[in-house]
């Protein structure tokens, strides 16, 4: 009997060792969300996927300074959900670097940048400047009217080529 305690005495310290490689460990994780007041589906008219497109204009026929070529449009909001009153748009891109509160050309054209307005002629700021419009919500839609023109940059040579712009919209709901 003694001969097997003395085995239990020196196996024990050994099964302890290896017991103790076992490890653990512990975290925190975050749960975030956001609660909206509902979501709205949007479409461009007057242009298609997405872009409205300046009829061609000649050289010649840009003013010494100022927009010219005026092509309206729209951005809609429908389907909104029930209790939504308004929609804001928000509008920011890049700016040209003659004029700030136009959208830089990144066509092959020269002397030119983009105008975009409301349709009551107030310019929307690629500086972020008088940027965002807000209109009501109806029956579940509603409707702000736009409009794009070519925009002659002051003391820069026009030149014939492409003319391409973007602008990011954020639309939020209320």
């Amino acid at each position: 009997m003694k001969r097997v305690t003395v085995w239990i005495g020196v196996l024990l310290p050994f099964a302890l060792a290896f017991a103790s490689v076992n490890a653990s460990a512990q975290t925190t994780f975050n749960m975030t969300g956001t609660i909206v007041n509902g979501t709205c589906q949007w479409t461009l008219s007057g242009g298609s996927d997405s872009t409205v497109a300046l009829d061609p204009i000649s050289v010649s026929a840009l003013p010494a300074v100022g927009a010219t070529g005026y092509k309206p449009f729209q951005l809609t909001v429908n389907s909104c959900s029930a209790g939504l009153t308004q929609a804001t748009f928000a509008f920011t891109g890049t700016s040209d670097a003659t004029d700030l509160a136009r959208y830089k050309n990144t066509g092959a054209a020269t002397g030119v940048a983009v105008e975009l307005e409301s349709a009551d002629g107030a310019t929307i700021g690629a500086n972020n400047t008088n940027n965002t419009r807000t209109v009501p919500i109806s029956a579940g839609q509603a409707t702000l009217d736009l409009r794009v023109a070519y925009w002659k940059l002051p003391s820069v040579l026009a030149t014939t080529g492409s003319v391409l712009s973007s602008t990011l919209v954020t639309m939020s709901y209320l």
